[in-house]
């Protein structure tokens, strides 16, 4: 069963759409569309660049047990903060996915306590129920949260990368 769920959200979107998110923070904005759209999410074209963009699952065939989407966040041209939002109307589905996201994230960079102190030193996202904090580098925090879907987003999962001091 677990198996067939995995394949399921992963579907056609292949591996990069569901892994872990992998854009380093502080690289310019096109570097950070491209790697995006690496991930299967594509800018939402509606303007000109903006501060935050929003980029949303590339048009691919097949169903999904969720929705998701990216808001990425600039000063100036640079990158300096990544929100990946999933929604899922089953909570089941919801800890399925935020398990394997973690196991995941865990291949990449292990977790560690002082990035978890370090998160929470940071106001958690609303609607928290759990979340695992990873170390990308001396200064980037992956955070990995288990939401009660809360507005504006509505969201269940959200894989967040942010800049500390």
């Amino acid at each position: 069963m677990r198996l067939f769920a995995l394949l399921v959200i992963g579907g056609c979107g292949g591996v990069t759409a569901d892994s872990p998110l992998t854009v380093s923070l502080g690289i310019p904005r096109d570097q950070a569309q491209l790697a995006l759209e690496h991930h299967k999410y594509c800018r939402k074209q509606d303007g000109p660049p903006q501060k935050t963009e929003t980029f949303i699952r590339c048009d691919r065939p097949g169903t999904e047990w969720g929705e998701s989407w990216v808001l990425a966040r600039y000063d100036g041209d640079t990158l300096v903060e990544l929100k990946r939002y999933e929604r899922f109307t089953e909570d089941g589905r919801a800890v399925e996915r935020w398990n394997q996201l973690v196991e995941a994230r865990e291949k990449v960079t292990p977790g560690s306590s002082d990035a978890d102190q370090a998160l929470r030193q940071k106001l958690l996202e609303p609607g928290t129920r759990t979340v695992k904090a990873f170390r990308v580098d001396a200064s980037t925090l992956a955070g990995v949260y288990l939401l009660t879907p809360t507005p504006p987003e509505e969201a269940s999962i959200l894989e967040a990368l942010i800049r500390i001091r």
